[in-house]
């Protein structure tokens, strides 16, 4: 692969490698700012060295959900899909159908009231819930 980039951060325009299985991803520091549609900030990470996603609120990292296999949120409004990469790590991508989302347990939505409140019940670990 050559060394220049040749991708842009869909979120802040900054210079990225490119990688064919994930053409348009947003960079880490744009993934730092992933948001439900209440505006509570998410944290994103795997499950254990062997991979898996999880992911919290940034408030409350302590409740999490290891199960979902990609959350739905937003990244500066725009909606998102937040999944495990390939060979680990976290990768986010923006959507691009407007076909409805979390047809199945294992994807999470967090971009309106009702699947927030669906979202929010599988968070386990320690803490409050709000």
């Amino acid at each position: 692969m050559d060394k220049e980039p040749r991708h842009h951060c869909p979120g802040c325009g900054a210079a990225q490698d490119r990688f064919d299985r994930y053409p348009w991803y947003f960079c880490q520091e744009c993934l730092l700012r992933a948001e439900d549609a209440e505006g509570r900030r998410l944290v994103f990470g795997n499950v254990s060295f062997s991979g898996g996603l999880m992911w919290a609120y940034a408030d409350e990292p302590a409740r999490y959900d290891d199960k979902a296999l990609g959350v739905v949120c937003l990244i500066d409004t725009r909606p998102v899909l937040v999944h495990e990469a390939r060979f680990g790590g976290v990768v986010a991508e923006p959507l691009t159908r407007s076909e409805p989302r979390g047809k199945n347990d294992r994807e999470v939505v967090l971009t309106h009231g009702n699947a927030i409140a669906q979202a929010r019940s599988r968070l386990k670990g320690h803490g409050q819930g709000r």
